[in-house]
């Protein structure tokens, strides 16, 4: 994991974008969406798990431990790609556990690119594509990986450990996409290529969940025009306007 970075963020503020921009780079490879912090926890934890404590309480299988799961991570990345900078997106990175587990593994903390965006806009956003997809919206939607998990895992992260995050807004990636680019490429220590990000590749290579346009990208860089104000209730846009802690101090989920 020498070059390796970590890409996570809340959703629906240009994960999905972000990436794209960055495998524009021909050092660069930017996963799909990826199992690899599961596959990761689930070897992690195998150590510890009272139910194979026979097999793992010798001295030679737990100095095996670290060198078998950094052995693991070479051969899972060495399938995919061998370009010399890995980034792996998935937004459970930014949780406080899985960054202690990457530390323990890896001897280091990570390094986690982490875009962010005003919570209205986010919940609005999520609106706005369910209504083109004539399928209901309501807050049980919000709940678990959608937005809630992810959302207060992050808060827990980012509190726990802020020098790991590199937090990109969402409004200055689509209305500066050079020079945010350029804090990302100094955060992970790579020269950045001359190249044209106002462009973008039109893709819808992730799953979508059964709501098409989950993460298309627009073929130019530009944001939602929809309102907030006018398309949540003013109790839900009161609520989600002081939900965005790294702009205020922290709140916490309520």
């Amino acid at each position: 994991m020498d070059n390796s970075v970590l890409l996570t963020g809340l959703p629906r503020s240009g994960i999905t974008l972000l990436a794209s921009m960055l495998n524009k780079d021909d050092k660069i490879y930017v996963t799909t969406t990826s199992p690899f912090v599961e596959i990761l926890w689930r070897n992690f934890t195998l150590w510890d798990d009272p139910s194979y404590s026979g097999e793992f309480d010798t001295e030679n299988i737990r100095k095996a431990k670290l060198p078998f799961l950094r052995g693991l991570t070479e051969a899972y990345f060495a399938q995919l790609t061998d370009k010399p900078i890995v980034i792996d997106k998935r937004r459970s990175w930014h949780s406080a556990t899985n960054i202690e587990m990457y530390r323990d593994i890896y001897g280091n903390f990570p390094k986690i690119i982490c875009p962010v965006r005003s919570v209205t806009e986010i919940i609005t956003s999520y609106r706005v594509l369910y209504k083109a997809n004539n399928t209901e919206f309501d807050s049980e939607r919000l709940k678990s990986n959608m937005f809630s998990t992810s959302y207060s895992d992050m808060v827990a992260g980012y509190e726990k450990y802020p020098e790991c995050f590199l937090l990109v807004e969402y409004d200055d990636l689509v209305d500066k996409p050079h020079e945010t680019l350029s804090s990302v490429y100094e955060f992970i220590g790579a020269d950045m290529p001359k190249q044209n990000f106002n462009s973008v590749e039109a893709s819808e290579a992730e799953g979508d969940h059964g709501i098409h346009g989950l993460h298309t990208l627009r073929n130019t860089l530009s944001k939602d025009t929809a309102n907030p104000q006018e398309v949540l209730t003013e109790e839900e846009f009161e609520k989600f306007s002081s939900w965005d802690f790294w702009r205020t101090p922290l709140t916490g989920l309520k």
